[in-house]
């Protein structure tokens, strides 16, 4: 019986494969090692507790849509954290920012804290602050709030579910 075309790349292939397999173990990529283990953040994790603080600004973000000019922001990010430049190219996209000048009647203060994770939780501190200035005086009044952003983590599927908040405490100041 003579050999059809396909048995012999079968055949080829079988042999190919059998050549290239050897007692040492080949790897597709080099292993990470203690690259993973410096990481200190979760980019997930910090988009989910970006989400939830958006959701939380709504407010805010619907009463400045009509002003298509860069708002007046000041934003604290979790200094050495690796997705903060992120954090903050998202947040100057998403909210207008720009920086405040001696002039600006309204300022917005945004405060994201440090990332913490333990065991199936994320978790981070933010506040919120608005502060106008009064007409003709120089008293400021305005409100704010501050939480804490919870993201649970499946432990069955390693996943980030949904920001969710804790506590959220909020206040205004004395009126002008």
């Amino acid at each position: 019986m003579r050999p059809t075309m396909n048995s012999c790349r079968t055949i080829g292939s079988v042999l190919l494969a059998a050549a290239l397999a050897g007692t040492s173990p080949v790897h597709a990529q080099a292993p990470s090692g203690p690259a993973f283990a410096a990481l200190t953040s979760d980019s997930a994790a910090w988009q989910r507790i970006l989400v939830y603080t958006v959701s939380a600004l709504s407010v805010e973000l619907v009463a400045s849509a009509t002003d298509s000019a860069a708002q007046p922001w000041r934003r604290q990010l979790p200094a050495g954290d690796p997705q903060a430049r992120l954090l903050a190219r998202q947040l100057q996209t998403i909210l207008r920012v720009r920086e405040p000048t001696p002039r600006d009647t309204l300022v917005r203060l945004l405060e994201l804290g440090t990332l913490r994770i333990s065991d199936d939780t994320a978790r981070a501190d933010v506040r919120f602050t608005e502060t106008r200035t009064c007409p003709g005086a120089a008293r400021t009044t305005g409100f704010g709030w501050s939480t804490t952003v919870l993201v649970p983590r499946d432990p069955r599927y390693k996943f980030w579910g949904a920001a969710r908040s804790r506590t959220t405490v909020a206040g205004d100041r004395a009126g002008c």
